[in-house]
């Protein structure tokens, strides 16, 4: 078998990867407290690791904020999908004690709540699959001895 150069990694570099792994792998279930624990790990250890620990350091705070992000405007899709369900429960309400209401107005908050509440599912899950997905293959990855699925040169 040929060697890589990839096969060398110091110890302790490795451990705090891979403890960083699991830590991401764990911080949805804490409300993200872990998450930002693995995130100041990465930031204090990458300045002083080997390039294989390095570019696990690096895919870990990239992938890290990538599904914060997409968490976030999930967050926001879901607390738009709330705001046009009340307007349109509002509406209904206002229509049912004979205030006129216009009907195509309820049926477009409606229609807009409900794309917004699949937009919501799908960033929530694109972010919290990507971040248990993206940590389980970094460990394995870390596991065998290689960097991180994409390294940047420098």
């Amino acid at each position: 078998m040929a060697r890589t150069g990839y096969e060398r990694v110091h110890t302790a570099e490795r451990l705090a990867a891979m403890v960083n792994y699991g830590l991401l792998i764990a911080a949805p279930f804490t409300l993200n407290s872990l998450g930002i624990l693995a995130m100041f790990i990465a930031y204090l250890r990458r300045g002083s690791a080997d390039p294989v620990a390095r570019s696990h350091f690096d895919f870990q705070i990239r992938r890290y904020w990538t599904d914060l992000l997409l968490v976030v405007l999930g967050f926001l899709c879901a607390a738009g999908a709330l705001a046009a369900g009340f307007g349109a429960g509002i509406g209904g309400g206002l229509a049912a004690f004979g205030v006129d209401v216009p009907r195509g107005d309820l049926m477009h908050a409606g229609l807009v709540g409900m794309v917004l509440l699949v937009m919501w599912g799908v960033l929530w899950a694109m972010g919290l699959l990507g971040l248990l997905l993206g940590s389980i293959f970094g460990a394995l990855r870390l596991a065998s001895g290689r960097p991180a699925g994409r390294t940047r040169r420098r």
